[in-house]
């Protein structure tokens, strides 16, 4: 879906298009040319995120359209975890289960995200940029959702 998609996204937006994901170290050095950050808010950020141990590639995917691609390395942030699952649950009341692979990179993708759009949007207006910040997830995105006939929660694709 999203190699379909990109194309006609980065021709309609060019080089204000990033798009965000997860790092596969197997399939990124085939897949990406690294680049610098190029604008000053998106550097501050990276570079406040990368001093916190946060490891991510940011580069063009080589497909058609080139869209420019921030890849996060989940594993970077895997000691904040418990912290994470702690404040999901705390926040929203959202229990997750323990050992579950796919549930701990939903989450620490998920907070990741949202703590590069929190970083982005703070320089930004450091800057003196001004734009527009948009930020659109698929529909192969992880989602948490509860079981109708349990009372507990599971990760579903929605």
């Amino acid at each position: 879906m999203l190699k379909s998609k990109a194309p006609v996204t980065s021709h309609e937006y060019g080089d204000r298009y990033t798009m965000i994901g997860p790092l596969s170290y197997k399939t990124a050095p085939l897949e990406v040319e690294t680049l610098e950050p190029d604008t000053p808010e998106l550097r501050l950020t990276l570079e406040s995120m990368k001093e916190r141990g946060v490891k991510f590639l940011y580069g063009r995917w080589l497909i058609e359209g080139a869209p420019k691609v921030l890849l996060f390395d989940t594993g970077s942030v895997y000691h904040k975890l418990d912290e994470w699952k702690g404040d999901l649950w705390n926040v929203a009341g959202i229990p997750s289960p323990p050992n579950d692979h796919e549930t701990n990179e939903a989450i620490l993708f998920g907070y990741l995200v949202a703590w590069f759009l929190g970083e982005v949007s703070k320089n930004k207006s450091n800057c003196y940029f001004i734009g527009l910040l948009i930020c659109k997830s698929t529909t192969r995105m992880l989602g948490v959702k509860k079981e109708s006939r349990k009372p507990q929660w599971k990760i579903t694709r929605g």
